[in-house]
């Protein structure tokens, strides 16, 4: 499991984000839009990566003082105005509910930094959350003006925490790369429970599906992510956003799956999509520069969407 750097959390992150007002529908099909997860560092080329995106999940430690790169961070948000951004928190160590005076910390730090919403990860009674401590959440930071994304394995622990328009309910894994039907993680099994997810919808809240490749980001083809958005619609069809990353989201290689191969699986629904730039290309070709021509960064904490505890086991079921 991996630490985070303030609070040494046992097993950093995985999938919630959230949407603007007009993005969560309640309507059954909706055309979900391209959301993605960045827990790189910031560089002058990140604003040009990230274009296309609806919204943006950022890693991390960010959001505390002394970070190195947070004016970086900060004017990426501020240049940035048609992506919604959102800040990066877990609710809980692993086994033990985060104290609400660190939580009511690091909401304010990333407020102050210009996110629109905050993704609460780790959020499920199966990492011993609450559901008082989820509507709490939940309410600081509606209270801060921003929306809320909740992450966890079962969608029924979103009901009744007082998620509403502009909210999301992160669904992750529920589709998994090259694997029908999904893995299920021991003891975090999503429960895939479609009911849920309606009842969720006709309360204004979005639904996020998300999956992750095992390669890192800049390896995976565009054939994958059109397979990958294809899969997640039929397994998740009132998803409002769907997001494909890597095994580090940007952690290690400051790369993020382009948001036009996302809305070019969504337009063709076939099994590839064509590039619009000269950094994604045909044929199985990887997007992006190759894993020894990644942009050089000072080394930063990886954060993964997923527990590093599951994504061993997803590595020895994969044997890839």
């Amino acid at each position: 499991m991996l630490h985070r750097a303030r609070t040494c959390l046992v097993g950093l992150a995985v999938t919630s984000l959230i949407l603007q007002p007009g993005l969560a529908r309640a309507a059954a099909g909706p055309q979900p839009v391209p959301v993605g997860f960045y827990y790189g560092w910031v560089t002058p080329e990140t604003g040009a990566d990230i274009q296309g995106y609806q919204a943006i999940v950022l890693g991390s430690d960010s959001e505390s003082s002394g970070y190195p790169n947070q004016q970086a961070v900060t004017q990426l948000i501020a240049s940035s105005p048609s992506i919604a951004f959102y800040g990066y928190v877990n609710l809980s160590d692993g086994s033990n509910p985060i104290p609400v005076s660190t939580l009511s910390q690091e909401f304010a730090e990333w407020k102050a930094l210009g996110v629109r919403g905050i993704f609460l990860d780790l959020a499920g009674s199966n990492y011993g959350v609450t559901r008082v401590l989820r509507a709490w959440a939940v309410a600081q930071v509606h209270a801060l003006g921003m929306r809320a994304a909740v992450n966890a394995w079962d969608p029924a622990d979103a009901l009744g925490v007082g998620l509403g328009l502009g909210d999301v309910y992160v669904a992750e894994d529920w589709y998994m790369a090259s694997r029908q039907p999904a893995v299920e993680y021991p003891n975090n099994a999503p429960s895939r429970d479609l009911a849920v997810l309606n009842q969720l919808a006709s309360q204004g809240v979005g639904v996020w599906a998300v999956t992750q490749e095992s390669q890192p980001t800049p390896s995976i083809t565009a054939q994958e992510v059109a397979s990958d958005v294809q899969a997640m619609r039929k397994v998740i069809p009132m998803a409002t956003g769907l997001a494909v990353g890597g095994s580090d989201y940007g952690a290690e290689t400051n790369a993020i799956v382009p948001a036009s191969a996302i809305a070019s699986a969504l337009a063709m629904g076939s099994a590839a999509a064509p590039p619009s730039s000269p950094s994604q290309v045909q044929n199985g070709a990887s997007f992006g520069p190759s894993a020894d021509a990644i942009r050089s960064k000072p080394r930063v904490m990886r954060r993964v969407l997923v527990p590093a505890v599951r994504m061993g086991f997803r590595s020895s079921i994969q044997g890839t």
